[in-house]
C-alpha cells in the first residue's frame, strides 16, 4: 500500500518564515519514574492525523514535488527503498516517472496515480523506487498531464536528520577553528546539506513552509552562513566523519530551533505517553491563503517543532537521527517527566516515520544525542542539567539499553567553555562533541567493533581504605582529578576524594559521614558543570573518553553494604 493510503498529504502554501540569522540565542534554565507506554498503531496514527486537518483547504493547482525534494539531494540508499512523492490538483490522472542511471543511462520507469488526498481539493502521488546501491547517482523525471518536473544530481547514500534546540542550531562558523572547516569543505561533494526554515504550527504539516538553505555540496559558503543560521556545526561534523568512515554519500537534514523543549518535538500521543498533554490548540478554519503571515504559537508549545519541521519529513525514507537537546527541560515537572518524555519522543518518531515511508525506514533507526554540556562554572549547582543527562539515558547512565535500544550518546559534560562569546550553555567545543557521537554511530548504528564509551562501574564494596569503586576490566582507568564523588550520608548528599586508584578501580574516603550516619548512596559529577575542560576524575585511557555521570543506591545485607551496576561492564 502505497504511503499516501494511510497518511496522505496536506500541503501548506503560505510563505510565513522566520530567518535564523534573526533569531537570539535562547537557554533556557527552567524526581519520578514514569511508566513508559505508548499504546498506538499505525492505524491510529493514521487515525488520529486525519481527524487533525483543517476542514477547509483550498485546492492545490500546483503540481510540484514536495519541498524537500530537490536536485542535489541525496535519497535513502539499499537495502532501504526511497520515496518520492508530491501533489497534484486532479484526482486520478496517471504520473509518471523516469529514474536514468548516470553516466551507463540504465532506465527504470515507473506509474502511479493521484490519489484524493485527506481533505477536499487536494491529490497526491507517491512512487517508491527500487533499492538502489550508495554511490549511484540518477536523474529523475515526472510527467502528468499537469506537466513535468525534474530533479538533476541525485545521489543514494545515508540520509540522517539533525534535530534539537541551539546547541544543534550552533553553525560551523561559531566553532573553535572554524576557517579549518570552511576550507575543507568543498573536498566532501557527495555530503549534501539541507536546512529547514524555522517554524511552528499547531496543527502537523505534511509539507514545510519553507527551506531556509536547499540541498547542496558543501563549499566555504553553504557550510558558513551567519550564526544561528546554517549550517549545524555538530550536524556537519558528524556526517563528515560517518562519510569518511563509510566511504558513501550523507545527505544532512538540519532541522532545529534554539530554545525548544523536548515536549514541542513531541507528538501528541508522545505527550500523552508520560502525561505531557495540555489544552488541544484549535484547528483553524480558514484557507491556507487567508493564513496570516506571522506565527501560529509560540515554539516552545507542545508539538509546535513536530507539527512544522519534523511531520513534513515523515514520508522520506531515512537512515537516522542525531539529536542535541534538554537545556530548554532542565527545571521543573519538565525535568522531572524527562527520563519518560525522551525515549517515549524516540519511540513515537520510530513509529511514525516507519509507518509514513511504508516500513522503509527501519522500526528502531539508530538515535543518538549528545548530554548537555557544562553551563555555569558554579560547583554548587546540583540539579537540572545533571538530572537531564541521567533522564537522557533513562535512568541508567549508559546506552543502547532496553528502554533506548540502538541508542548511542556523546559525553560532554567536561566539554566547558565558559568564556564562550555565544554564552557559556553554548560551548565552541562541536568538534569533541561531535567525534564523541561519530564513535557511538559507528558502533551502534554501523556495527563497526570499536570502543564508544568511557567508564561504567561494575560493582562497589567497603574495604578498610573506605569504598572500593571497581570499573571491571574493560577500560583502563585514567584519573585526572581527586574530585567528582558525592555520597549519601544518610539523608544528605556530601562531596568526597578519590584517597587512592590504579587501573580499574578508585577508592572513595568515607569519613565525610558523621558518625551514625548510613551510607546510602553513591553519585558521580553530578553538577550542572562537573569539571574543567577535560578535567573530570575519571576517564579511559587508551580512548580518552569520560566516564558518563550515574548514581548508586547499595545494598545492605548483614554488616555488609555494596551495589552492582546496573548495566553491563562491556557492550
Amino acid at each position: 500500500m502505497e504511503w499516501f493510503q494511510t497518511l496522505g498529504f496536506l500541503i501548506v502554501c503560505f510563505n510565513h518564515g522566520v530567518s535564523r540569522s534573526m533569531l537570539a540565542y535562547r537557554m533556557a534554565v527552567e524526581p519520578e519514574k514514569q511508566n513508559l507506554k505508548l499504546k498506538v498503531d499505525s492505524q491510529d496514527v493514521i487515525r488520529n492525523y486525519n481527524s487533525k486537518l483543517s476542514p477547509k483547504t483550498k485546492s492545490v493547482s500546483q503540481f510540484a514535488f514536495a519541498k524537500h525534494f530537490q536536485s542535489h539531494m541525496v535519497l535513502q540508499q539499499a537495502p532501504q527503498r526511497a520515496n518520492l512523492y508530491g501533489f497534484a490538483a486532479l484526482r486520478g490522472q496517471v504520473v509518471n516517472m523516469k529514474v536514468t542511471v548516470i553516466p551507463d543511462m540504465k532506465i527504470y520507469y515507473y506509474k502511479t496515480t493521484v490519489r484524493q488526498g485527506p481533505v477536499t481539493g487536494l491529490g497526491v502521488w507517491n512512487f517508491l523506487l527500487d533499492p538502489f546501491p550508495g554511490n549511484t547517482t540518477v536523474a529523475i523525471s515526472v510527467v502528468s498531464e499537469e506537466g513535468s518536473l525534474s530533479l538533476n544530481d541525485v545521489i543514494f547514500g545515508d540520509v540522517w536528520i539533525c534535530s534539537g534546540q541551539s546547541n544543534m542550531q550552533f553553525t560551523v562558523i561559531q566553532i573553535d577553528d572554524a576557517e579549518e572547516e570552511l576550507a575543507d569543505a568543498i573536498n566532501y561533494p557527495n555530503i549534501r546539506l539541507m536546512t529547514v526554515n524555522l517554524n511552528e504550527s499547531p496543527t502537523p504539516l505534511y509539507d514545510f513552509i519553507k527551506i531556509e538553505q536547499d540541498w547542496t555540496a558543501p563549499n566555504r559558503s553553504s557550510i558558513g552562513g551567519p550564526p544561528d543560521t546554517y549550517f549545524s556545526a555538530v550536524c556537519w561534523l558528524f556526517g563528515k566523519a560517518i562519510h569518511k568512515a563509510r566511504g558513501y554519500p550523507i545527505g544532512l537534514v538540519d532541522t532545529d530551533y534554539t530554545g525548544t523543549p523536548a515536549e514541542a518535538w513531541s507528538s501528541p500521543e508522545a505527550l500523552v505517553a508520560c502525561g505531557n498533554e495540555k489544552e488541544k490548540h484549535p484547528v483553524s478554519n480558514r484557507s491556507f491563503d487567508e493564513l496570516p503571515n506571522e506565527g501560529f504559537e509560540n515554539p516552545n508549545d507542545n508539538s509546535a517543532m513536530w507539527n512544522a519541521m519534523i511531520h513534513p519529513l515523515l514520508n522520506m525514507t531515512i537512515y537516522g537521527v542525531i539529536w542535541y537537546q534538554g537545556e530548554s527541560d532542565a527545571s521543573g515537572s519538565r525535568m522531572n517527566k524527562y527520563n519518560c518524555t525522551f525515549p517515549a519522543m524516540i519511540k513515537d518518531w520510530r513509529l511514525k516515520f516507519n509507518a509514513a515511508s511504508n516500513g522503509q525506514t527501519k522500526a528502531d533507526f539508530p538515535f543518538g544525542f549528545v548530554q548537555l554540556a557544562p553551563y555555569r562554572p558554579d560547583q554548587s549547582i546540583n540539579v537540572g542539567y545533571c538530572d537531564i543527562r541521567w533522564h537522557q539515558t533513562a535512568d541508567t547512565g549508559y546506552v543502547p539499553n532496553d528502554v533506548l535500544p540502538n541508542v548511542f550518546m556523546s559525553v560532554a559534560m567536561d566539554l566547558a567553555d565558559f568564556t564562550s562569546p555565544y554564552g557559556a550553555g553554548h560551548p565552541r567545543k562541536k568538534r569533541d562533541v561531535a567525534a564523541r557521537l561519530v564513535l557511538g554511530g559507528l558502533a551502534v548504528a554501523y556495527g563497526q567493533q570499536l570502543e564508544f564509551q568511557g567508564p561504567l562501574p561494575a560493582s562497589g564494596f567497603i574495604v578498610p581504605l573506605g569504598l572500593n569503586v571497581s570499573y571491571g576490566d574493560r577500560w583502563s582507568l585514567d584519573v585526572r582529578s581527586w574530585d567528582g564523588f558525592d555520597i549519601l550520608c544518610g539523608t544528605r548528599w556530601v562531596p568526597t576524594q578519590i584517597i587512592d586508584y590504579n587501573d580499574v578501580s578508585v577508592i572513595l574516603y568515607l569519613g565525610v559521614c558523621s558518625d551514625g550516619e548510613k551510607f546510602n548512596g553513591l553519585r558521580y559529577a553530578w553538577r550542572e558543570s562537573p569539571c574543567a575542560y577535560k578535567k573530570c576524575a575519571i576517564y579511559d585511557s587508551a580512548s580518552g573518553l569520560p566516564a558518563p555521570t550515574f548514581t548508586f543506591t547499595p545494598r545492605h545485607h548483614g554488616n555488609e553494604t555494596y551495589f552492582t551496576f546496573g548495566g553491563p561492564t562491556y557492550i
